[in-house]
């Protein structure tokens, strides 16, 4: 039976303010806040870089729930600080709210992937800091409160002496590990720790023993490039490649390899079920024992039972994501939650009660564009959504074009 739940309630917005071409999202954006500009970068109007449709890439709660900070195709991380709009006073406002910027950080490349800090707390500043991988440079540690690059944390490739930028990034989430992050490559995961600035990784695994050998590090490996991590309750690490492969280490991933599976081997008589074109998002249960696997190109978000490594138990179906833009997810409690090209939120429910094919109990729409991120906020009662995608401006597609953040009280 489908879900009857009340439909959310638009408690903020950025509106249109971020639509339209990415010269003139500048435009307007320089009106209203100092941009930190971490490189000149293309600046004329002309430039053809510039005249590129803008579109929200993705959207992450900060842990105290206070802050998103979003990434957008014109290579600018942007902070949302919601102040006296948060939680619960942002429930009872009478008409949404007005989303506005407080500070932005323009990179020379695109961000290949942003985590923010498990301990950000607003109130204290220190702990207000995020770290992003932009291509082809050192990872960047950065703080909405101060300009510039507080620190990096170069990853070189010893062959080429080639900066490496990771495709997925971590912070440790267990206090004891707070300061370290994991940084994900090709065939690769690295440790750092934040307050060595300008060092190179504590550590080094490789993901495949040998990259010569024919069998994938002879049964006990995973190749590709590690373009998602995601930590368990229970301190097992899941890596997860654009060749869908998926590796679990134990020891909070400073252990062994407790096992490695590919997610498209298990499609059983299911046809066409299960295609992807590589993991984008890892999200653990809130129990650590089931594992959903996001992917793009995919209309369905894979449930995997860990405790019997590498089978698949679901398919949760009717995603609406056949599209190689990465769209981002989120599992809270039993539930989870997801965005497609089409601008509507679904939801399924009882996650791991359930076998075989899964439909969507709930749903609504949030955008007239691709939902590039759906996730709840740490309290469970609000939801925030940004949308957008490349859009051809010769084409009639730029009118109905939308990029926007969202938030909702649900």
């Amino acid at each position: 039976m489908p879900d009857q739940r009340a439909e959310p309630r638009l408690v903020a917005s950025t509106e249109d303010f971020y639509c339209g071409s990415i010269a003139s999202c500048r435009k307007r954006e320089l009106t209203t806040v100092a941009i930190d500009v971490d490189s000149d970068g293309p600046d004329s109007a002309n430039d053809p870089a510039l005249q590129e449709s803008n579109f929200f890439k993705s959207a992450q709660w900060s842990a105290d729930g206070t802050t998103l900070v979003t990434s957008s195709a014109d290579n600018v991380l942007r902070t949302f600080i919601l102040y006296s709009c948060r939680p619960p006073d942002l429930l009872s406002t009478p008409s949404p709210h007005a989303l506005s910027l407080y500070a932005a950080h323009r990179l020379p490349s695109p961000a290949y992937a942003l985590s923010i800090y498990p301990a950000y707390d607003l109130s204290t500043a220190n702990t207000a800091l995020y770290i992003a991988s932009p291509s082809s440079l050192p990872i960047r540690l950065i703080s909405p409160f101060a300009p510039g690059i507080l620190a990096s944390y170069p990853l070189i490739n010893a062959a080429t002496e080639a900066y490496i930028a990771p495709h997925s990034l971590l912070f440790d989430p267990r206090g004891s590990n707070g300061n370290q992050f994991f940084a994900g490559s090709e065939c690769e995961i690295s440790i750092f720790d934040i307050n060595r600035n300008g060092e190179a990784p504590l550590s080094r695994m490789k993901t495949i023993p040998s990259r010569r050998k024919k069998l994938v590090g002879g049964g006990v490996g995973m190749k590709g490039i590690v373009s998602t991590l995601a930590m368990s309750a229970d301190g097992i690490l899941a890596a997860g490649t654009f060749g869908r492969w998926v590796g679990l280490y134990d020891s909070g991933g400073r252990g062994v390899t407790a096992g490695v599976f590919e997610v498209g081997s298990n499609l059983g008589d299911e046809g066409a079920v299960g295609d992807g074109a590589g993991i984008t998002q890892l999200l653990w249960s809130c129990c650590g024992r089931y594992l959903c696997v996001v992917e793009r190109s995919s209309e369905d978000i894979g449930v995997w039972d860990i405790r019997s490594t590498g089978k698949r138990v679901a398919w949760l179906r009717g995603r609406r994501a056949k599209t190689m833009q990465r769209l981002g997810a989120d599992v809270v409690g039993t539930e989870a939650w997801s965005g497609g090209t089409d601008g509507i939120v679904r939801v399924w429910e009882n996650l791991g009660m359930r076998e075989g094919m899964v439909d969507p109990v709930w749903e609504f729409l949030a955008h007239d564009d691709t939902v590039s991120s759906a996730l709840v906020h740490p309290s469970g009662t609000v939801l925030a959504t940004c949308s957008g995608q490349r859009h051809d401006f010769d084409s009639e597609d730029m009118v109905a074009a939308e990029n926007s953040l969202k938030v909702w009280s649900l």
